[in-house]
């Protein structure tokens, strides 16, 4: 009777319950109130660098814009007033001053080529990108995390050694070669050799089935660099004591996986796909190029290649900027729900 009482938890009222959760309640708030401050200045002072950094870049683009605009056959004279209207005349810092301002009030300027707004020009070709990466990002993560946690249960212990060595070897192989080889052979096997599947964007095939190549060579190379370190923590977390207790107690292989494992990896995950996302934009850039993909590669390859296009240019990196800090903020957040200790990480 007494092992019974002494096992059988103590019952307290609301007035208990409260005291001893509003100490970690408090802790939790500061904790999020702290992270929330350090992360908003550290957002500030981000966006205040790109846009530092988007009027530099164009300054090394060689070619001057006043002559694309003006024409080949124009005179010294009409360039000049060309060179004028755009305000290229004026010093450098004080063509930045006028760029920060105008900047603070959303405004990039026109573009050279089209006579209108740059951001316009950006954000109609922004979801078109966005359509490619976001897809591809998730793909790469619920597939890489299954694999990667498949190949690390059916391993462990050092079993299997053939399929762990082939599981190795295979992602490492495919995980260092570039997108754009990917893409082209992509295009080879499917496109050319098969006839499944369209080798280019095109108004004669749907944007779904014009996408599925781009979003596949994006996805595949991130998958098998995901993969590969998540079986790495997998190998590490089933040697933990709970999941040891787990299956001592010979609980369910889905409970023990889904519930007690996968939460763990999913903080090596969403941290992962903060750095993925960003990489994959700049690998969208050179894949819509192979495909012909009406996105912001498109657009800043026309802009810089062709058309000296400063504000067009200026906007796509900004965009693409503010996309990679934004998304990085949200995942940080998440991860804060998800593992409260995380609050206290000083995170770019």
């Amino acid at each position: 009777m007494s092992s019974q009482i002494a096992d059988t938890p103590a019952t307290s009222g609301p007035g208990d319950g409260a005291t001893e959760e509003s100490p970690r309640a408090a802790g939790l708030g500061g904790a999020w109130r702290a992270f929330l401050i350090r992360r908003g200045i550290g957002l500030v002072i981000n966006l205040a660098l790109l846009v530092v950094v988007t009027f530099l870049i164009v300054q090394l683009i060689p070619g001057d814009p006043a002559t694309a605009i003006a024409g080949e056959n124009a005179t010294l004279a009409q360039v000049e007033l060309v060179r004028q209207q755009l305000g290229l005349n004026e010093p450098l810092p004080v063509q930045l001053w006028n760029y920060v301002v105008a900047v603070a009030q959303g405004d990039f300027g026109d573009s050279f080529k089209y006579r209108i707004p740059a951001m316009d020009v950006v954000m109609a070709a922004a979801p078109n990108t966005l359509a490619l990466t976001i897809p591809a990002v998730i793909l790469l993560l619920v597939l890489g995390l299954a694999l990667g946690m498949t190949i690390g249960v059916l391993t462990r212990n050092g079993r299997r050694r053939a399929l762990d060595l082939g599981f190795n070897g295979v992602t490492a192989l495919i995980s260092s070669i570039p997108t754009y080889v990917q893409a082209t052979a992509f295009v080879v096997i499917f496109a050319v050799i098969l006839r499944v599947l369209p080798p280019a964007y095109s108004p004669a095939y749907s944007l779904g089935t014009a996408a599925i190549l781009p979003i596949a060579s994006l996805t595949l190379g991130g998958l098998c660099s995901v993969a590969r370190i998540v079986r790495r923590e997998t190998a590490v977390i089933l040697e933990q004591d709970y999941m040891r207790s787990a299956r001592g107690w010979r609980l369910p292989a889905l409970t023990i996986y889904a519930r007690h494992m996968l939460p763990n990896l999913l903080t090596t995950a969403l941290t992962l796909s903060g750095i993925i996302l960003t990489a994959l934009l700049g690998s969208a850039l050179i894949t819509e190029a192979v495909f012909a993909w009406p996105g912001l590669g498109s657009v800043i390859v026309q802009a810089i290649a062709v058309d000296k296009d400063y504000p067009v240019i200026r906007a796509a990196v900004f965009v693409i900027g503010v996309i990679s800090l934004v998304t990085t903020l949200i995942i940080d957040i998440v991860l804060g729900v998800i593992d409260p200790r995380t609050l206290g990480e000083q995170r770019g």
